[in-house]
C-alpha cells in the first residue's frame, strides 16, 4: 500500500463517527491479529517443515549437515 493510498484511507476514516471508528480499529486490530498468529507447536508440525529433510539422499547424517548450513551462514554474516 502506497503512503498516498494509505493518506486518503486516513481521510475517510476521519469521516466516520467514533463509534464506526472504534468498530474499524478493533476490526483492524483483529485482522492483523490473525496474520500475525504466532505458530503453535500443531501449527509447525502441519507445516511440511517437520521431516522436510527426511527423504533427501544427498545430505546423510541431519545434524552435521545443519550445523555445517549455520557455519556457512555465519561465515557469510560477517563477510557483509
Amino acid at each position: 500500500m502506497t503512503l498516498d493510498t494509505f493518506a486518503r484511507l486516513l481521510k475517510q476514516a476521519d469521516r466516520l463517527t467514533p463509534n464506526e471508528q472504534l468498530l474499524l480499529a478493533a476490526r483492524l486490530i483483529e485482522r492483523v491479529r490473525q496474520i500475525h498468529k504466532p505458530m503453535t507447536g500443531k501449527d509447525l508440525l502441519n507445516s511440511g517443515v517437520v521431516g522436510l529433510w527426511a527423504k533427501r539422499k544427498d545430505i546423510g547424517d541431519s545434524l552435521e549437515y545443519a550445523r555445517k548450513l549455520r557455519t556457512q551462514a555465519q561465515i557469510r554474516r560477517r563477510a557483509q
